[in-house]
This record gives C-alpha cells, structure tokens and sequence, in this order.
C-alpha cells in the first residue's frame, strides 16, 4: 500500500517542482541549481537521497539514466519545504546544458522526474594578455623622439590590442617605478598583430637623456609586460645665434718725417 501511495505523492511532486522550484544560477564554467525538498511519503518525512543528472540534450524520463551523475557535493535530504542547492562545476564554456533530478525514499521509491531546466555557460573569460611590445626609434630632434614597434597581439601575438600606454622618464624605468613616469596622450590605436606603428614623444629638452617603455591593453582589461626600455639622447641642434652688432672700423696713419721712419697710427 505504501509503494502505490508513494508512486501517487511523487507524480504530485513533479508537477508541484515547477521551474521556479528548481533553478540552475550560473558562473562560465559552473551551474548551481537550487530545490525546495519534499519528503519520504510525498511532501512529508525526510526522503533518503536524491539523484541529479545533467546533458548537453534536454533530458526526458526515457533518457534520464543516460545523462551524466552528478555526485560531488549533492546534500543529504534535508525537512520537507527546506530550500537545497549544488554547484555542478567543469562545464565547457558556451555550451547549454539541461539538469534534472530525482528524489529517493530508503526503500527506494524514486520519484518522477523534476522539471528539467537549462542554462547556457559563458564564454570563457579571456586571460591571456597581450605580448610585451619591442621599441625602437627612427629619429630624435632636440625636442622629440619618434618610437617605432611592430604591434603584438590581443592574446599574445594573435588578434588585435585595445590600446597603448607609452611612458618616458629621465632615469631608467622598471616595473617597479613605472606608475611614477611621464605618460603621454595620443597614442596610436593598436593595429593587427605584426602592423608596424610609431609615435612621436614631444615637448622635450635638448641634450637630455631620456628612457622610454610601454604597455599593451586588451579588450579584457589583460596588461602585457613591461617592453624593452629604449634609452635616447635628445641632441643639439641649434645653433649658436648670429652676431648682429658687427661694426667696421677704419685705420688711419699720420705720415710726417722721411720715409725712413715708420708711419704713426690712429685710429679714427
């Protein structure tokens, strides 16, 4: 009698787990699917245990065996009406996959399939940063400097960045003082992995060493390495002023005496 009284409560129990009885919430790799907990003989007692399965195809009281197990983590049936969850973790990023569940007495009597509900993961997050740029110079006046680079990549060397950071100092730059260098404004947007792109740095001084680096952004907030650190040497070219206060003057000899004699000079 209990068999078939039980039987009875659980096909109830399906329609009573609606969707918003058992939810799936989700991180990109992950889905947490939360129920409310019915009980041994229908909706009282404690049941025994219960067996949650998940697919990438929807799931259906034929095909409920086949669908993948979910164990790890999977509480023990709490009081009837308690609100219980598990984390299925190791998901493929992108992917819907459809989770369902069954409740077991000590018998057991398993109960009717759940509703079935799905979720579609993320896309995984992006967490390769882009590769360390490689700078170069075409030329210096007294007051610029023109850097060159081949542009790197969104990840790594494939794909395009989302921006530069060029920075100068006049001592050597590190990572651990680049906060503290000159920034610049202007910089080119990046370009296709292996585009070759420049800047020109201005408002320099002449005859002043300066050291330049850089950094690359992606899309994902992803920062490359420090580049190499360019040391450059602003020169001097400009030269002396001209002079404008160039006066002629004339010499004059008073001649008196015999040849013989040297002439006396004056200047006038």
């Amino acid at each position: 009698m209990k068999r078939w009284f039980v039987a009875l409560v659980f096909l109830l129990l399906a329609s009573w787990m609606t969707t918003s009885d058992a939810q799936a919430q989700q991180a990109w790799n992950s889905v947490t699917l939360t129920w409310t907990t019915p009980g041994d003989d229908s909706l009282t007692s404690t049941a025994s245990s219960f067996d949650i399965r998940y697919s990438t195809s929807p799931i259906t009281s034929a095909n409920f065996a086949s669908a993948t197990r979910w164990t790890s983590g999977v509480p023990a049936p709490a009081v009837p009406g308690t609100r219980q969850s598990v984390t299925i973790t190791g998901l493929a990023a992108a992917t819907t996959y459809y989770v369902a569940m069954k409740t077991a007495d000590e018998v057991p009597n398993w109960a009717n399939i759940s509703n079935v509900v799905s979720r579609t993961t993320a896309a995984a997050p992006d967490v390769v940063r882009p590769a360390a740029l490689t700078l170069g110079t075409s030329g210096a006046t007294d007051s610029t400097v023109t850097l060159t680079w081949s542009a790197t990549g969104d990840d790594s060397l494939t794909g395009t960045a989302t921006s530069y950071d060029v920075r100068y100092s006049t001592s050597p730059i590190t990572e651990a003082n680049w906060a503290s260098a000159t920034t610049v404004a202007g910089e080119p947007t990046p370009g296709a992995s292996g585009t070759a792109q420049n800047y020109t740095v201005r408002s320099l001084s002449r005859q002043v060493t300066y050291y330049f680096a850089a950094k690359v952004s992606d899309e994902s907030g992803n920062t490359s390495a420090l580049s190499n650190v360019l040391q450059v040497t602003t020169p001097d070219t400009k030269p002396p002023a001209a002079i404008t206060d160039l006066v002629l003057g004339l010499v004059w000899f008073d001649f008196t005496g015999s040849l013989a004699a040297p002439p006396r000079q004056r200047a006038r």
